[in-house]
C-alpha cells in the first residue's frame, strides 16, 4: 500500500494491491487518515489494482490512441 498525503489540493491517495483490498477495510482505513488530517474538506481517493491483464489492456489503449483499432 502507498499512501500520498495532498491535503493541500484537498485529498490523500491510497494505492492499494488486489490482496491488500482483501486484508485491510477500506472504511475503517479512511476514517483513521481523516483523523490524523484534522482537516474538514480533505476526501480520501483509493486507487485499486484490478483483476484484468495489464499488458492486454495497455495494449488495446495504445492502439485505440493510435488510431489503430
Amino acid at each position: 500500500m502507498e499512501i500520498y498525503n495532498k491535503q493541500d489540493k484537498g485529498f490523500i491517495e491510497v494505492w492499494m494491491t488486489n490482496r491488500e483490498q482483501q486484508i485491510y477495510d477500506r472504511a475503517e482505513l479512511t476514517k483513521q487518515l481523516l483523523a490524523e488530517t484534522g482537516i474538514k474538506k480533505c476526501r480520501v481517493v483509493y486507487l485499486l489494482s484490478g483483476t484484468e491483464d495489464l499488458f492486454t489492456n495497455a495494449e488495446g489503449l495504445l492502439l485505440k490512441n493510435l488510431g489503430c483499432v
